[in-house]
């Protein structure tokens, strides 16, 4: 019997330099941003799938901040870096993102981007999914949709369309499942040759489903979230925001929380997705699992983890499960 596919541990995904090995310089660098010396570091975070620095540094005065310092030998992650620190001013007013306290750009050791925000501690949802995270989840969707248009305006993002437009080889990735000149995954969920065929009609007809003006995140996973001990779900890692419809974020949490069991019924009926059809959701979901397996065998990026490819791998036989869930596919698999 071929075995499942695996679960992704979302916060064993990365691995990370140790911060007294990158250059003074970043230290240094760290010190100014903060206004406080740097007195010492903990161990990098295990999540996300890149190699930069990401984690928690104490500084002298007492106070502990949360660096992200990238070289030029992973040139999408300074991009990232630089992204995130023009987004972040926009959103002061959200309260689940964090606060930024600065970025610089240091010259030694070839060129680092150096990131400083206000730590923010909580732990990972998802390990499994519970009933309390998921409210709090949705708390934290239903605000990041209800930014107010100015802001959204202001921040001078791209569109959910756009960003989707991009991805041109995800419908292709499922029309060959389809015709079956490409097999699916080993342990993956396999829908029958119709239904499969269904996923290709509904990936198509993607960027007609993502139209809106609100606010996206745009990559929610359970390792861009943490739940602090008062409940509140806070939001990481803000590169990638983009303008779409309210009901996006939240959708893109549902294959997971529907793996563990997560009855998602309240969550349908949210008035997130008022105006959203059931086949604009299948849509964005048939989207994603080709926009998942359609290089799923390549190396993974410079300076990302083979976990990237898990990741791809989990999200995809899950996002399918859901799919059959709501669409009544039989599966094999």
């Amino acid at each position: 019997m071929t075995p499942p596919v695996p679960e992704v541990d979302y916060g064993r995904t990365s691995r990370r330099p140790a911060f007294d090995t990158l250059p003074v310089a970043v230290s240094d660098a760290v010190a100014a941003v903060a206004g406080s010396a740097v007195a010492g570091a903990h161990a990098p975070v295990g999540s996300g799938f890149g190699g930069a620095f990401a984690g928690a540094v104490d500084l002298a005065d007492g106070r502990t901040v949360f660096v992200k310092a990238a070289g030029s030998s992973t040139p999408h992650l300074l991009r990232a870096l630089r992204r995130e620190s023009e987004l972040l001013p926009g959103l002061t007013g959200l309260t689940c993102a964090p606060r930024m306290l600065g970025l610089a750009d240091v010259e030694a050791g070839g060129g680092w981007r150096v990131l400083v925000l206000d730590l923010v501690e909580g732990t990972r949802p998802g390990n499994p999914w519970t009933p309390q995270d998921v409210a709090a989840a949705y708390a934290a969707c239903r605000e990041i949709a209800a930014t107010p248009a100015p802001v959204v305006q202001g921040l001078g993002l791209a569109t959910v369309r756009d960003e989707l437009a991009g991805a041109t080889a995800s419908v292709p990735a499922l029309r060959r499942l389809a015709e079956g000149s490409q097999p699916w995954p080993q342990g993956h969920a396999v829908p029958d040759r119709a239904a499969t065929a269904e996923m290709v009609r509904l990936a198509s007809r993607v960027l007609d489903a993502v139209h809106g003006d609100t606010l996206t995140h745009l990559d929610l996973r359970p390792d861009n979230l943490l739940r602090e001990p008062d409940g509140r779900m806070r939001v990481i890692d803000w590169n990638q925001a983009a303008v779409g419809p309210a009901w996006f974020d939240l959708v893109t949490l549902w294959p997971l929380m529907h793996h563990h069991g997560i009855d998602l019924t309240d969550l349908e009926r949210s008035p997130l997705l008022e105006d959203a059809a059931d086949d604009d959701v299948d849509a964005v979901l048939a989207f994603l699992v080709g926009f998942m397996l359609e290089d799923l065998d390549a190396p993974p990026p410079p300076g990302c983890t083979e976990a990237l490819r898990a990741h791809a791998l989990f999200f995809s036989d899950t996002t399918t499960r859901l799919l059959a869930h709501r669409r009544g596919w039989s599966l094999t698999g």
